[in-house]
C-alpha cells in the first residue's frame, strides 16, 4: 500500500510528455546539450555519462526549430514524431537548411518521468526536397 502511494505521488509530480519533449526539443535549440541530456534516459540509468553524449553530438548541426507532429502514448510507453529545421554545416561548402520528421521513442521509467530513449539514436535524415542552398 504504502510503495504505491509513493509511486502514485512521484507521477503526480511528473511532467506531461508532452512538456518533456517540448523541453527537450527547446534545449537542443538553444545548443544546452547538458539540458538536453537530462530528458535521455541515459541520464537516468546512467548508460551514458553527460561526458559521452557531449561528445556524441556533432558539431555541424545547429537546430532552429521544431514542431510536434504526434504523441502517441500507451501506458509507459510513447512514439512520438517530431518535425525539426536544422542548419548543416560542411567547411567548404554552403550552410545548408535542412528539415526531418524525427521519429522517437519515449518511455516512463521507475520515478514515472518521461525520458528520451533511442537506443539507436541517430542524426536526422534530411528529407530530399528540404534541402536548400542558403
Amino acid at each position: 500500500m504504502l510503495v504505491a502511494l509513493v509511486a502514485l505521488l512521484f507521477q503526480q509530480q511528473a511532467q506531461p510528455l508532452e512538456q518533456r519533449v517540448a523541453a527537450f526539443w527547446e534545449a537542443r535549440i538553444q545548443d544546452d546539450d547538458l539540458a538536453a541530456y537530462e530528458y535521455e534516459a541515459y541520464a537516468h540509468t546512467g548508460k551514458m555519462t553527460p561526458t559521452q553524449y557531449l561528445r556524441r553530438r556533432s558539431p555541424l548541426m545547429k537546430y532552429t526549430e521544431y514542431s510536434i507532429n504526434k504523441l502517441q502514448e500507451h501506458e509507459n510507453e510513447a512514439q512520438v514524431r517530431v518535425v525539426i529545421k536544422y542548419q548543416l554545416t560542411v567547411p567548404g561548402m554552403t550552410e545548408l537548411s535542412l528539415d526531418s520528421v524525427v521519429k522517437e521513442r519515449w518511455v516512463r521509467l521507475d520515478n514515472g518521468q518521461w525520458y528520451r530513449d533511442n537506443g539507436k539514436d541517430t542524426q536526422p535524415k534530411p528529407s530530399r526536397a528540404a534541402a536548400k542552398q542558403g
